[in-house]
């Protein structure tokens, strides 16, 4: 049986800038912009060695950049029609042997670049690479996943069916509601092992575009 053991010595660094923008202003639209950039660097809590932190400082696995826009309309008749959009990009994924060839028992071992074809060799998009290698020269989180997408969008139509009393209005909403209104493939896994065809490429993704319909009725 492996037993793992972790130190808290690894680090965790970095900045992020954010600029955004309001209007508040005008009785039937607001409109919220902002943009935000992360740039930090951090340590592995699971090395691909357990001797050696080369090669671990490197995005976390968390950090993404992106943008944002949210506004509201209200149009003649009651209605009213949000939408929030959310780009995402930046965020890091590992590329990896798929084996233990240190034997520490963790299969997260990265390959080393190679300077000519051979066995087990492989191009990439990153350069040629091999997995003739134990604890490889590749930086750890090397590859960027495909830019994030969420499009949502509300239209709303409240009907009022009068008061039960001064602290109790009767109210009943219709609305229909979109989810990745955009149908964009936000991809959530990709394949990360050097030797797979399927390196690089999307391997799972989040769902399709949705469309609710309801009714809220509220007393």
């Amino acid at each position: 049986m492996n037993v793992f053991e972790y130190q808290n010595s690894a680090h965790n660094s970095g900045s992020v800038v954010y600029a955004g923008i309001e209007q508040k202003g005008y009785k039937r639209w607001t409109l919220n912009l902002g943009f935000w950039n992360a740039n930090f660097k951090s340590n592995s809590w699971s090395p691909q060695s357990s001797y050696s932190m080369q090669g671990e400082s490197a995005r976390p696995d968390w950090q993404s950049s992106g943008a944002l826009a949210e506004n509201d309309l209200k149009f003649p008749y009651k209605v009213e029609l949000s939408t929030q959009v959310y780009w995402h990009y930046g965020t890091p994924y590992n590329i990896t042997t798929g084996t233990d060839a240190n034997g520490d028992g963790d299969f997260n071992d990265r390959p080393s670049y190679a300077s000519a074809a051979g066995d087990g060799v492989y191009s990439t998009p990153f350069g040629r690479m091999t997995t003739n290698a134990v604890n490889g020269d590749v930086p750890r989180n090397l590859g960027t996943m495909p830019v994030i997408v969420h499009m949502y969008s509300n239209l709303s139509r409240a009907f009022d069916l009068g008061a039960r009393d001064k602290d109790h209005p009767r109210t009943v909403t219709f609305n229909a509601r979109a989810v990745n209104l955009l149908n964009h493939t936000n991809v959530t896994a990709v394949g990360t092992v050097v030797s797979s065809p399927s390196l690089g490429q999307s391997l799972a993704a989040e769902a399709a575009r949705r469309v609710e319909l309801g009714v809220r009725f509220a007393f």
